[in-house]
């Protein structure tokens, strides 16, 4: 028998099944503001990608659990509470908490009245649908000030199935989110396998070369080992024309209408990997005093990263045009194989130099003549050219499966999405 549906009367909301109701949010949640006098429950942190965790299982090593000197003060919440970081509600950031502990005196702990099954709207209020409304009921003149208030939370409309209908949809949706979470962790770890694989045939390439027969000699690098024979180990700066380090390009400097392309620092990391022939970005030659430039050849190095293993990452660029180099990037001009080069400067034994006495630091630097120092394998120039067009070729072939499984991520988070909407919103049934 077909569900019949009725108009829920508000707009954005549409049609809805004939048993279910609307109400003010103010009517099933009310806020609470019991503080903790210890500080010693366990802290919970809110992300518009898990919900509500605690905090210690969410950090990475090396950061701090809290960077408060006393948690006394802190909001308490309890199992099955509504947490709102009211700063990024808009993005979904909010959730139903598992566990009791203490949130952040700015956020928002709100307690469920007995009418609902709290872990649906955990899914309600995280779709599309109620973070395009809670934008719009955000104060603030910008996006980073926009704050979600509880007067203005407590006042937009919410759907309210039936009691037993909520357990059934939190129920179903537990365990087919549960289900597409786990692809997804296997398609995250075949992608960094891929990685690791990629990164272990980059090394052997640039440490062994090609022919497994040539005779090998010590390197006089612990870590590297033998090479073979007719290979020369030379430090950076005694290949280079030039080591130098770029200016400071913001991004209000960066216009569409601009006459220069440029890198800047932090792209680096997010647009570019490997080789490039193009910039991302344009400025305009007259913003910046001394122009410095790099050339087709050149490497660039980020010279600051929160990541020791990707402290230095180096690209290298193949353009014609020469394009503005932005602050915190150095630039290698040299006289090898630019692709070999490359490759060998962002293999493990190169890592494995850039990162030295780096481990502890929480931002990491390194200097144009800590790159200056970094010992690399020199095969003569046909050589060199010979092993980067083998790991141009091997490089795309593993890049195309992690992009591959990449695809597949976004397809299944996608996936999730819709199937959390067409279930809370009651355009689908739990049978």
């Amino acid at each position: 028998m077909a569900r019949e549906y009725k108009d829920s009367g508000i707009e954005w909301i549409g049609q809805i099944p004939k048993e279910w109701s609307t109400e003010r949010i103010k009517t099933i949640f009310s806020e609470r503001s019991e503080l903790s006098d210890s500080g010693s429950e366990e802290l919970l942190s809110v992300s518009e990608y898990y919900g509500v965790a605690s905090r210690k299982e969410k950090i990475d090593d090396g950061e701090f659990v809290s960077r408060a000197e006393s948690l006394v003060g802190y909001k308490k919440c309890f199992k099955g509470d509504l947490v709102s970081n009211i700063m990024l509600a808009w993005k979904g950031s909010l959730g139903v908490t598992n566990t009791d502990g203490i949130v952040s005196p700015a956020y928002c702990v709100y307690k469920p009245s007995s009418r609902i099954y709290p872990e649906y709207y955990h899914y309600l209020f995280r779709t599309s649908l109620y973070t395009s409304i809670f934008r719009l009921y955000s104060k603030g003149i910008i996006d980073s000030r926009l704050r979600l208030y509880s007067p203005y939370f407590f006042g937009i409309t919410t759907l309210i199935p039936p009691l037993s209908e909520q357990q059934k949809i939190a129920a179903y949706l537990d365990k087919v989110c549960g289900e597409v979470d786990e692809m997804i962790a296997l398609q995250e770890q075949m992608i960094e396998e891929l990685k690791a694989y990629k990164q272990s045939v980059i090394t052997e390439a640039v440490t062994k070369g090609l022919n497994p027969d040539v005779p090998m000699k010590d390197s006089g690098i612990d870590w590297i080992g033998e090479i073979p024979e007719h290979w020369d180990v030379k430090k950076v700066k005694y290949i280079a024309d030039n080591i130098s380090k770029g200016n400071g390009i913001t991004k209000e400097e960066v216009f569409i209408d601009g006459d220069v392309p440029c890198v800047r620092y932090g792209e680096i990391y997010s647009k570019y990997n490997g080789a490039f022939t193009q910039c991302f970005s344009l400025t305009k030659r007259e913003i910046i005093q001394t122009p410095r430039y790099f050339y087709k050849g050149n490497l660039l190095f980020a010279g600051t990263g929160e990541l020791v293993e990707e402290i230095g990452k180096n690209i290298v660029y193949l353009g014609e045009i020469p394009c503005l180099a932005g602050g915190d990037i150095i630039i290698l001009a040299h006289y090898q194989e630019p692709s070999f080069l490359n490759y060998a400067l962002n293999s493990f034994y190169a890592q494995t130099q850039k990162s030295r006495s780096k481990a502890k630091l929480k931002v990491v630097h390194i200097s144009a003549s800590e790159i200056g120092s970094i010992r690399v394998l020199l095969p003569p120039l046909f050589e060199q050219s010979s092993i980067a067009s083998f790991l141009d070729a091997k490089c795309s072939d593993i890049d195309s499966l992690i992009a591959i499984k990449q695809q597949k991520i976004e397809e299944l988070k996608e996936y999730k999405k819709s199937v959390i909407y067409e279930y809370v919103t009651g355009k689908k049934e739990v049978v």
